[in-house]
C-alpha cells in the first residue's frame, strides 16, 4: 500500500497495474496514486493531523495534480468494486456511496492542493465512521485518453473521538 504519508489514513486503489482494475487507456503510473496523467505521473491523495471530530486538524492533500486546473476533493461511504475502483475518466473512481464534495482548490504551479476547512464538519463524521476520500481533477491539454479529466487514489480514514 501506497502512502503519502500513511497516517492518518491508508491509501487504496493504486492505478499502477498492481489492482484488478487496470488503469484505462493503458495509462498505470509508477508514483503510487492515481493513473497517469498528461503530465506522466498520477496525482496522489494523503493527509497529515488528527482525524479526530475533536481536534478537527486533518488536512487532505494531493501531488501530482494539474498546475491551475480545478480539482475537487470528495468523501464517499464506500470502497468501490471492493476497493479496486472502476475506470472512469482517466482513471479510477475508488470511493461513492452518498458523495460529499468537500472542497474544490486550484493546484500550485508545482501541482499540489491541499484542503483548508473542517474535514469532519463538511463531511458530518462521527467518530467510528470510516470515510473514503479521493480527489477529482481537470487534465484538458494532455489528456492520455481524451477523457479530460482524472482522479487521484483513494484515501481511508477511520475517524476517532
Amino acid at each position: 500500500v501506497a502512502c503519502n504519508p500513511c497516517e492518518p489514513g491508508i491509501a487504496f486503489c493504486i492505478g499502477d497495474g498492481s489492482g484488478s482494475t487496470p488503469c484505462p487507456c493503458g495509462n498505470p503510473s509508477s508514483a503510487g496514486g492515481g493513473c497517469a496523467n498528461g503530465s506522466g505521473n498520477g496525482a496522489t491523495l494523503g493527509g497529515v493531523g488528527a482525524a479526530s471530530v475533536t481536534a478537527d486538524t486533518l488536512v487532505l492533500q494531493s501531488t501530482n495534480l494539474l498546475p491551475n486546473q480545478p480539482c475537487l476533493f470528495f468523501q464517499g461511504n464506500n470502497a468501490i468494486n471492493g476497493g479496486s475502483g472502476i475506470q472512469f475518466g482517466d482513471g479510477l473512481r475508488c470511493a461513492g456511496g452518498g458523495v460529499i464534495r468537500v472542497q474544490v482548490r486550484f493546484p500550485d504551479a508545482t501541482g499540489y492542493a491541499e484542503t483548508n476547512l473542517s474535514i469532519s464538519i463538511k463531511g458530518a463524521c462521527s467518530a467510528g465512521d470510516v470515510k473514503r476520500y479521493q480527489n477529482w481533477y481537470r487534465d484538458p491539454q494532455s489528456s492520455p485518453c481524451g477523457s479530460q479529466f482524472n482522479l487521484t487514489n483513494g484515501y481511508e480514514i477511520t475517524w476517532q473521538l
